[in-house]
């Protein structure tokens, strides 16, 4: 088989490139988003630098919720890692800060 005929299928969807994006996401899936997943939602776009520097634990504890629920979220939108998902808000603190 030919490398490069040899791709491997889409896990999901396109993850957002920016906290605008990622707003927009939220807002389309707003209806979906229930329960943890909200609040995780909630917390994320109301507490940035804590999103931007703070682990998976630790935004699940401030946000009232589980670990498995932040990362269900942050797969839930195409991140395939939380780090991912952080850089999105460290990189708008840097833009902010320009």
């Amino acid at each position: 088989m030919d490398q490069q005929s040899f791709v491997l299928p889409s896990r999901g969807p396109k993850p957002p490139a920016n906290v605008p994006e990622l707003k927009e996401a939220f807002r389309l899936r707003a209806r979906g988003l229930k329960g943890g997943r909200l609040e995780v939602a909630k917390f994320t776009l109301s507490h940035p630098y804590d999103v931007a520097f703070a682990s998976a634990r630790e935004v699940a504890e401030r946000a009232g919720v589980s670990t498995t629920t932040v990362m269900r979220l942050v797969n839930d939108l195409g991140f395939e890692k939380y780090a991912a998902f952080q850089q999105l808000f460290r990189e708008e603190l840097r833009r902010g800060r320009q």
